[in-house]
């Protein structure tokens, strides 16, 4: 697919692909009226005493384990029971089926509605890679290098074992997912982070100081073959091995005998519950992202650190809990199962988004430009390298709007680009609105500007749409059109000369901008935007329950939990602090990646018990 017919894509696509239309598909799957599972009597007083009041209105009461339940409309027999349909757990499904095992995958949404979420995967070295951007193919990479590099981003706060099971597996485990793409679903996939054939992005940075970023995202964004789809030719893939769906089925609890997993129980779309025995389990549903009560105790910092008018939202600045939500995916059912049946949680979970400001607006930063607030004066370095950590200098100051200023050379500052989550490309048809936009800007400062007649809205979230720039020929004037007055304005004029010092000599002396991102604000015209998002968004959470390298729940001891098993957002200690992207995707592919070894690990504990 070429970039402009990316670029063309239907809007409905993109928004299904994104995840927007989840909530009307989610909602069709209702939420059982009752009860969960059996658990040893330990567990249950653990959770008991850990059940704690947090802030915000909520409480830590999701910790407590429910009554048992005693009486089954239907029940079960297999080996293993995978509770979540998403990445991890198809992946890890397909992969038991294809080994011999008897398994099961229970998801919670309809089978007629269900809908995956998100579009790109990391990819690196895959074969699907190359093909996509035959051409002008993206070099592969030293899987070392990139398992040294995410470990400095990381702050060594991952397991190794672990990520290096991720690195090393990634490529097959990619090729393996995506085996089932034909010739046709092909011409609708494509790349991102790199230049089609033909293309060339000069300023493509592979690092910034110590930080790398290495391009290799494989994207399915268009209708004719999304995740969905994908995920579709895998569940047929288990099924002709073996493998048994149920659809409309929640998972709930796990039935433990002598601390080992023996069943799980689930509620159908009537709230009547099933057995399932088993030998094993793998939780992969997806993460709490729709759990107020567990975003507030297991992202405590997030909660802490909200101003009185912020609240909870979704990856598109919305109201998160305006609704009741308690129907929708993504409530933590996994995460929940895991810890009454005595596993060991992370103090704080990751999340994606999460952590940071990000200016003007999530989804659409400006760190080429230079931020200054309502004194005038710079406050952070705007291109720190790590995306996911720019902006956490703002979660700790007023929730004003940032300034990002810039000169008329800024379209080719924007060519200096890495690949990373929310990143620019720079192409010629980005570079084009971008200085469409400018000159729009200009056109309504000189008093020329007429609006276009019959201009219909896309229909896309506005994170997404280009942001209103303000111009001006003067520094002065531009202060003005920002709003700020007396002392600020002088402190602005001195700052942003003090700045292009900075830019002359490559160093910067108050925030430590790296030399190769330094980028004067000097030729008139001059431009600004201003934004302050603020917290609380939370695109998904990315972690909550401690496993070893086999992804096998460790207890408070850090023991293994025998037949216990987590996988994709329910699987913690993948990402340290909070997400990070030096690759876009790779969220996605370490759900495919580790869901698929994580079957592997599944069958290696079964022929060995």
């Amino acid at each position: 697919m070429s970039r402009i017919e990316k670029k063309n894509i239907d809007r409905r696509q993109f928004l299904r692909g994104a995840g927007i239309g989840l909530v009307g598909a989610a909602g069709a799957g209702a939420l059982a009226a009752c009860s969960p599972s059996g658990q040893a009597s330990s567990a249950t007083e653990e959770a008991d005493a850990t059940a704690v009041g947090s802030e915000n209105g909520a409480s830590s009461s999701w910790r407590t384990p429910p009554e048992p339940v005693e009486e089954f409309v239907e029940e079960h027999d297999y080996d293993v029971v995978v509770v979540g349909h998403g990445y991890a757990g198809v992946c890890a499904c397909r992969e038991l089926a294809e080994s011999g095992v008897r398994v099961a995958l229970l998801e919670r949404q309809p089978e007629d509605t269900y809908m995956a979420m998100g579009s790109e995967s990391m990819a690196i070295n895959s074969k699907v890679l190359d093909r996509a951007t035959e051409g002008n193919p993206i070099p592969h990479v030293d899987m070392n290098e990139y398992f040294e590099n995410w470990m400095a981003i990381t702050g060594n706060q991952v397991n190794p074992a672990l990520l290096m099971r991720f690195v090393k597996n990634e490529a097959d485990n990619i090729d393996w997912y995506y085996d089932g793409l034909t010739d046709e679903d092909f011409a609708h996939v494509t790349h991102t982070g790199w230049p089609d054939a033909g293309d060339e992005w000069e300023h493509l940075l592979p690092n910034i100081g110590p930080i790398r970023f290495y391009p290799g995202t494989f994207s399915c964004f268009a209708e004719e073959c999304n995740q969905t789809k994908v995920q579709g030719y895998n569940r047929e893939k288990a099924k002709a091995a073996g493998a048994d769906f149920y659809f409309g089925m929640r998972g709930e609890q796990l039935v433990l005998e002598s601390g080992a997993v023996a069943g799980v129980v689930a509620s159908d779309s009537d709230g009547a519950h099933h057995k399932f025995s088993c030998r094993a389990a793998v939780m992969a549903t997806g993460g709490f992202a729709y759990n107020k009560e567990m975003l507030v105790d297991l992202m405590p910092d997030i909660a802490n650190n909200m101003v009185s008018t912020e609240e909870w939202k979704d990856a598109y600045g919305n109201p998160r809990f305006q609704s009741d939500s308690s129907q929708w995916p993504y409530q933590g059912d996994g995460v929940k199962m895991a810890l009454w049946s005595g596993a060991h949680l992370e103090t704080v979970v990751p999340g994606m988004n999460a952590r940071h400001i990000q200016a003007p607006a999530s989804m659409s930063n400006l760190p080429q430009a230079v931020w200054v607030r309502g004194d005038g004066k710079r406050f952070m370095n705007e291109f720190y390298p790590v995306v996911e950590q720019r902006g956490v200098v703002n979660v700790y100051m007023p929730r004003e709007p940032i300034n990002c200023v810039f000169d008329d050379d800024f379209t080719t500052y924007r060519e200096y680009y890495v690949p990373q989550h929310g990143g620019q490309e720079p192409t010629p048809a980005a570079l084009q609105s971008l200085r469409e936009s400018m000159d729009k800007a200009y056109a309504k400062f000189k008093g020329t500007w007429v609006e276009p007649e019959g201009e219909e809205d896309d229909g896309m979230p506005s994170i997404f749409k280009a942001p209103d720039y303000l111009a001006d020929d003067t520094l002065e004037g531009l202060a003005g059109q920002l709003g700020l007055t007396g002392d600020a304005v002088t402190n602005f004029i001195e700052q942003i000369e003090r700045y292009n010092g900075y830019c002359e000599t490559g160093v910067d002396e108050e925030f430590g901008r790296n030399k190769a991102v330094l980028f004067p604000v000097k030729k008139a015209p001059f431009y600004a935007v201003a934004g302050n998002p603020g917290l609380g968004e939370v695109m998904a959470t990315c972690g909550g329950v401690i496993t070893d390298a086999d992804q096998n729940a460790l207890n408070d001891d850090y023991e293994p939990i025998p037949g216990l098993y987590v996988s994709g957002n329910d699987c913690g200690r993948r990402f340290g602090a909070e997400y990070c992207s030096p690759t876009p995707g790779v969220s996605l592919s370490m759900a495919i990646t580790l869901g698929r070894e994580c079957g592997k690990s599944v069958k290696k504990y079964l022929d060995a018990n």
